[in-house]
């Protein structure tokens, strides 16, 4: 089953708007535009310099080229829209946003030498992330939660002294795509603009490329969550109170990634299958993770096992 129609003609709009912007500005620029644009800073000086109608002009083709690739995806609404949708928004909002930058910074200075990008940085950053936003449009949904196993456990129950430990995967493709974007963003920046900038992009790359693939452990310690073998999220077993195997859509927990929100916390990297845990506060954390029902099972039985210690 394919995305729905409408998902994916409203990404693929995330590709269009862009290049429509792009088209408009130079429309209504006119004569007024400079011969030469600045193009490059170091720190926030300019170091580097196009002619703007060259420059326009291959901002352009590759704004036109995303536009035809969305229209074409949105049509065929193949398996691999996500990722297409993803990789043309990106590379439209983020073209056209360095052409119009460039040109706007340039006229407001009154020559390119003395054109200064300051915070503006932070626009063609913004930028990138329109392809999580088509991304998050048109990855597949699933159902509402709805528990596959209420409050199941172990066949055999555990002893006081057993140990036992269970651990599941989940990979997605999102934080690939941004970071991809981030680490051409970062050698840009430490190239053309302030280290501390690109010290700040390449933590966002590190970040977001630690949920390209987690790994969840369940033992008689409680659930943790690992990024390339580094542990960065722990729930002691006391503080579960029971879990079940639900399917969840990010939609439903603020998007993808680490979310907190009112209804609890979650780490989402699609949509699908996850533990979600109960906890004695009454708060919930979910985790998407394929196959979760073994460790569910683990769990609610370690919990049970922690109970019986306490009695």
């Amino acid at each position: 089953m394919t995305t729905s129609k409408l998902r994916l003609w409203t990404a693929a709009s995330l590709t269009f708007i862009p290049t429509a912007v792009l088209i408009v500005a130079r429309l209504l620029w006119g004569d007024q535009l400079p011969h030469t644009v600045a193009s490059h800073w170091s720190g926030s000086t300019p170091d580097g310099f196009a002619t703007t109608t060259t420059f326009f002009a291959i901002t352009l083709v590759v704004s036109l080229i995303a536009s035809v690739v969305a229209a074409v995806t949105a049509l065929r609404a193949g398996d691999s829209a996500p990722l297409l949708l993803s990789v043309t928004a990106t590379a439209a909002a983020t073209s056209a946003t360095i052409w119009i930058l460039s040109v706007a910074l340039t006229l407001d200075a009154g020559a390119p030498e003395n054109a200064r990008i300051g915070w503006w940085i932070a626009l063609p950053i913004a930028a990138a992330m329109t392809g999580i936003a088509a991304w998050a449009l048109t990855s597949r949904g699933g159902a509402n939660v709805e528990p596959l196993l209420p409050t199941p456990t172990l066949d055999t129950p555990l002893t006081a002294t057993e140990r036992a430990a269970w651990i599941g995967r989940a990979h997605s493709v999102w934080p690939w795509v941004l970071s991809a974007g981030l680490t051409a963003l970062t050698v840009g920046t430490a190239a053309y603009s302030d280290w501390w900038v690109a010290v700040i992009l390449l933590a966002a790359t590190v970040m977001t490329a630690a949920f390209a693939s987690v790994t969840v452990r369940v033992d008689n310690s409680g659930l943790s969550i690992s990024s390339w073998g580094i542990r960065w999220k722990k729930i002691a077993i006391s503080r579960v109170k029971s879990a079940s195997a639900d399917a969840i859509r990010p939609v439903e927990w603020g998007g993808y990634g680490y979310r907190i929100t009112p209804r609890g916390t979650a780490v989402t990297l699609r949509s699908g299958e996850a533990i979600v845990l109960t906890l004695e506060t009454g708060r919930v954390f979910a985790v998407t993770v394929d196959h979760p029902e073994d460790g569910v099972r683990l769990l609610n039985s370690l919990v049970q096992q922690a109970g019986a210690r306490e009695i």
